[in-house]
C-alpha cells in the first residue's frame, strides 16, 4: 500500500457515486486515513473510460485537507493500481473542524469528484464517508451557438447542442448530469446525455414535445421533467419523454422554478409603490396531485435597493433544489443610458432558501445574500455635464466575493454550485468619464464554506449582458 498525506482545495469532474472510509486515530490528535477501496476504484475507471490514450491511462489522485487544518498529497496510479493506494495524515489536531476532498484527473481533465462535508476532529478513531456525486459539463453560449464543455478545460471545443442559437435557452441539469434544453427555435425540449468520455450527444430516446417552454426543471425523485409553457401553464413530462400533460397552474413571469418531491416551487418578481418603490419575491410552494397542483404556501422577501432597477423590470433568475435547500439566484443590470441617471447595476446574488416554510437562510452570505456587491457613489463632471451615481457592481478587486451579473446554474457537482457570470465592473475613469468593464466569468460556489472561485472567459460575448448607446464607456 502507498502512504501519503492529504491535499487542499480540489477543483472537480466526472464521477458516479460511490462511498469510500476514512479513519481517523491518535491520542492528543488524529491519523487520517483513507484507503481507495474496489468500489471506488472502479467507479473512478468508470469515470475515465474512453480517455486513455495508447499504452494506457494514468490517473492522479488528490486528496486534501482544508478548514481549520490543510495539507495537500497527490499520487499517481495506472488503472489496475487504483485498488492499492492509502492516503494517510498523522497528528491532525483534536477539535479542528475540516473538510476532506478527492479528486482524480486522468491526462489532465478532472473526471471525479469526493467532498466529506464539514468534520470536528476528535481523538481517538473517527470514521468519516466522502460523499460523490456526477459532475456535468459546462453550459456555455453567445449570440451564435450553445455548446457544453467539460469541467475544467473551459476552452476545449464541446459538444453543440444542436437546433439552439442566438438566443438564452431554457435548462437545467439532473443529478447525473444529464442536460435538458428547450430549444428557442422549436416547442418542447431536448435531453442531451453525459457519457463517459464528457460527451453530451442528443439522446434519441428522450425527446420532450410540447409547447414553447420559458423554463425547466427536473424532479430528481420522481423522474419527471417539468416546465413553464409561454402562456405559464406547468407542462410535465414522465422519465424518458414519454407521456406528457399539463396542470390548471398558471406561472407568469417567473424569476425561480424547481421541482421537487412532487412539490413545485417558484418565485416571481414585483415592483411594489409603498412609501417609495420596492423590489419583492414572492415565493410559492405546490403540492402536485392527480388534479394538478394548489398553493399550500407564500411567503414575500423585500429584495435589497440593488435589484431595483430604474425601469423596474424583473431581474434574471434560476431556482434549483440541492441538498435539502432552494437555490435562487437573482442578477441585476441596468447601466445608465445618461450621466443624468442616478443609478447603475450590474450585479446579483444567491439567496438559500427554507423549503418547508420558504424563508431566507440570513446566516447565508450578508443577511441572506451571497455574492451581493456593496453600494457605492461616484460623481464627477464629464463633458460640462456634473453626475452624481449609485453604482451596484463589483470593482476588479473584490470579484472574489462578488457577481457581476449571474445568469443561472451551468453546471451540477456535488456541495458546490457552478453559475454563469456575465456583466461590468463599473467605475469612473480618466477625465471622469464612466467605465464599463466587460466581465465574463464562470463561477464555483463552495456551499461548505461560501467562496468563489471564478474562471475567465476569453469570449467577451459569452452569456449576454451586452451593452450599447450608454453613458458608459466600454472596454473590454
Amino acid at each position: 500500500m502507498k502512504k501519503i498525506g492529504l491535499f487542499l482545495g480540489v477543483l472537480v469532474a466526472l464521477l458516479t457515486a460511490s462511498c469510500s472510509n476514512i479513519l481517523v486515530s491518535d491520542g492528543d490528535g488524529g491519523s487520517i486515513s483513507l484507503v481507495i477501496d474496489g468500489a471506488t476504484a472502479q467507479s473512478i475507471r468508470s469515470a475515465g473510460a474512453l480517455r486513455s490514450t495508447t499504452g494506457g491511462s494514468t490517473y492522479t489522485l488528490t486528496a486534501s485537507i482544508r478548514g481549520d487544518y490543510t495539507a495537500t498529497q497527490s499520487v499517481s496510479s495506472s488503472a489496475d493500481g487504483l485498488g492499492a493506494v492509502t492516503f494517510t495524515f498523522e497528528r491532525v489536531p483534536a477539535g479542528k473542524s475540516i473538510i476532506l476532498d478527492l479528486a482524480a484527473t486522468v491526462n489532465g481533465s478532472y473526471i471525479w469528484y469526493g467532498n466529506s462535508g464539514k468534520h470536528t476532529v476528535k481523538r481517538g478513531e473517527n470514521q468519516l464517508q466522502i460523499a460523490v456525486g456526477r459532475v456535468s459539463g459546462v453550459l456555455l453560449w453567445n449570440n451564435t451557438s450553445v455548446k457544453i464543455v467539460p469541467y475544467g478545460n473551459l476552452g476545449e471545443t464541446g459538444t453543440q447542442v444542436v437546433g439552439v442559437q442566438t438566443m438564452l435557452p431554457s435548462w437545467c441539469f439532473d443529478n447525473k448530469g444529464n442536460l435538458y434544453v428547450a430549444q428557442t427555435a422549436s416547442t418542447g425540449a431536448q435531453r442531451y446525455d453525459l457519457q463517459a468520455d464528457g460527451t453530451y450527444p442528443s439522446s434519441a430516446s428522450a425527446n420532450y414535445l410540447g409547447p414553447s417552454i420559458s423554463a425547466l426543471s427536473y424532479d430528481n425523485v420522481t423522474g419527471i421533467l417539468y416546465g413553464i409553457g409561454d402562456d405559464g401553464s406547468l407542462q410535465y413530462w414522465q422519465t424518458g419523454g414519454g407521456s406528457s400533460g399539463s396542470s390548471r397552474l398558471s406561472i407568469l413571469d417567473a424569476v425561480g422554478f424547481a421541482a421537487h418531491n412532487n412539490i413545485i416551487y417558484t418565485a416571481t418578481f414585483n415592483a411594489v409603490e409603498n412609501e417609495g418603490w420596492k423590489a419583492q419575491v414572492t415565493l410559492s410552494k405546490y403540492e402536485v396531485d392527480s388534479g394538478g397542483v394548489d398553493p399550500s404556501l407564500q411567503k414575500i422577501i423585500t429584495l435589497p435597493d440593488a435589484f431595483l432597477t430604474i425601469s423596474r423590470s424583473a431581474p434574471t433568475g434560476q431556482m434549483i433544489y440541492k441538498d435539502g435547500a432552494l437555490y435562487l439566484l437573482l442578477g441585476s443590470f441596468s447601466v445608465s443610458s445618461s450621466t443624468t441617471d442616478t443609478e447603475g447595476q450590474s450585479c446579483g446574488a444567491l439567496l438559500r432558501i427554507n423549503p418547508s416554510t420558504l424563508t431566507l437562510d440570513t446566516s447565508f452570505g450578508s443577511n441572506g445574500y451571497l455574492g451581493l456587491a456593496s453600494e457605492r457613489t461616484i460623481s464627477g463632471t464629464y463633458i460640462d455635464d456634473p453626475y452624481s451615481m449609485k453604482l451596484y457592481s463589483p470593482t476588479e478587486s473584490d470579484e472574489s466575493r462578488a457577481f457581476y451579473g449571474p445568469v443561472g446554474f451551468v453546471a451540477v457537482m456535488p456541495k458546490k454550485l457552478v453559475i454563469a457570470d456575465a456583466g461590468y465592473a463599473l467605475s469612473k475613469g480618466s477625465n471622469d468619464q464612466l467605465r464599463a468593464r466587460r466581465k465574463n466569468r464562470v463561477v464555483t460556489v463552495d456551499l461548505e464554506t461560501q467562496a468563489f472561485a471564478g474562471t475567465s472567459l476569453s469570449d467577451t460575448g459569452s452569456y449576454g449582458n451586452v451593452v450599447s448607446s450608454c453613458g458608459f464607456l466600454v472596454v473590454n
